[in-house]
């Protein structure tokens, strides 16, 4: 089982081999860079419901039917009728932000922030989740093009970065700040006329 520390450096690793840590510069103060971003949409139709079970079967684009177990916290489900179309949008980004020796410290960081249908309204939710972890730059090795990053609790991973180019202005002691988001928002439209 990975610990929260062990995630965030696996997260570290995959955003350093993406991101090649390249230092900011002057315009791109006070800014991340976006180095994924990815949306996905899917809609579905309700074709039941079964209340006192609180189950609905959905019909994706293809015709294949899922039965969803839907839990006390959705509101309103006795509001969703046949026809009905749900539609849930997923979305990540990561950013990633070199920051120089002393500006910052390691750390990591995580919140969710969710929202959910106001009651007499169709079933809907909004959930975000926001993971931040600053490590800092322990070795450098740009024949290898490879980084080591510690985090705040002090495990270490060396991670391969894509284009060594971008080490240049990279110096042990820095700290990388990489932010991972999700987000996903699920609603209920009524059935089109």
């Amino acid at each position: 089982m990975q610990t929260r520390i062990g995630r965030g450096l696996a997260l570290a690793a995959i955003g350093a081999a993406i991101a090649g840590f390249a230092p900011r510069v002057a315009a791109d103060e006070g800014t991340s860079r976006v180095i994924h971003a990815d949306s996905v949409k899917v809609t579905a139709t309700v074709e039941a419901i079964d209340l006192p079970n609180r189950t609905v079967t959905l019909k994706d684009k293809n015709g294949v039917l899922t039965d969803l177990q839907v839990g006390e916290e959705v509101r309103n489900l006795a509001q969703v009728k046949k026809g009905d179309q749900v539609v849930a949008v997923y979305r990540e980004a990561v950013a990633y932000e070199v920051l120089k020796a002393g500006t910052a410290m390691p750390s990591s960081d995580e919140s969710v922030v969710a929202d959910r249908a106001k009651l007499g309204e169709k079933p809907a939710a909004d959930v975000t989740k926001v993971q931040t972890l600053t490590s800092t730059i322990t070795a450098i090795d740009k024949e290898a093009s490879e980084v080591t990053l510690k985090g705040p609790e002090g495990h270490q991973v060396t991670v391969k970065i894509k284009d060594p180019k971008k080490l240049d202005g990279v110096s042990v002691g820095d700290l990388v700040q990489l932010t991972y988001t999700r987000a996903v928002a699920i609603a209920v439209k009524p059935a089109p006329k």
